[in-house]
């Protein structure tokens, strides 16, 4: 819920239905107008019983329609990565790799730290969307944050050395008592602690976080011993260009 309320603050009209012919609901699929010119596509899924009747590729088409010339980014499983390629999402960036941490004492504990962290407040979004800037060089990511930070069940944290920021990240309520980790952007291995245990406090032990990571940086030492990694991996690919990043900040 957190995903599709983060989407109809970006793009109320997201969401695209498939219907029988009793008007029941058999799949549906997202695209979201994430700038004037990128259009992002999530949350794309058929009814089981509905499966291998070509309504997937009916919905791929509407939604690739509704896009126009618009460049399309979607995350998509890597075993599944040759298949989005013959259908012309031929561009890539980042690979992550899907985790699970199961949150504990030791993890909720706070610890002598260089680094100060802060919940987003309203004064914050100018330091937050320039440091963002250094991820994302072309692109202004301020309307996409705010709707992932500020959605109900949402929290965000910024990380300071001094006066300066050297980290944000977010963690939202999931169904069945778990929680989700979202856009933890933070300079070193440290700073990725520090913004983790404060967000991780109001999190009762015993209760699971899922989170993506950069397949290029290290598990921070601070979770290794906690968490446990599905066996597929995801990639962002694009069907037109890839989008610019700087990964040396992205977790």
């Amino acid at each position: 819920m957190s995903r599709h309320k983060a989407n109809v603050a970006l793009d109320p009209k997201y969401l695209m239905v498939a219907v029988d012919e009793n008007d029941e609901p058999v799949g549906y699929g997202g695209i979201t107008l994430a700038t004037p010119d990128i259009c992002y596509i999530g949350n794309f899924i058929v009814r089981e019983d509905w499966r291998g009747k070509g309504i997937g590729q009916l919905i791929s088409q509407a939604l690739i329609e509704r896009a126009g010339d618009r460049n399309i980014a979607m995350d998509a499983v890597s075993y599944m990565g040759d298949f989005y390629e013959r259908n012309g999402f031929k561009f890539s960036t980042s690979n992550v790799a899907y985790n699970t941490v199961c949150v504990n004492e030791a993890m909720k504990k706070s610890v002598q730290s260089e680094f100060k962290c802060r919940d987003l407040t309203e004064d914050l979004w100018p330091m937050v969307t320039k440091y963002d800037r250094q991820v994302y060089p072309t692109l202004d990511r301020e309307r996409i944050l705010r709707a992932w930070f500020c959605a109900e069940g949402s929290r965000a944290m910024v990380a300071f050395r001094v006066n300066q920021v050297v980290g944000y990240g977010s963690i939202h309520e999931k169904p069945h008592q778990e929680y989700g980790l979202k856009n933890v952007f933070a300079d070193n291995e440290s700073v990725v602690e520090a913004i983790l245990r404060e967000l991780f406090k109001e999190v009762p032990e015993g209760r699971l976080a899922h989170f993506e990571k950069d397949e290029g940086k290290p598990m921070p030492k601070y979770l290794e011993h906690s968490v446990s990694r599905f066996d597929f991996t995801g990639i962002r690919m694009y069907n037109k260009y890839p989008l610019e990043t700087i990964g040396d900040k992205m977790w």
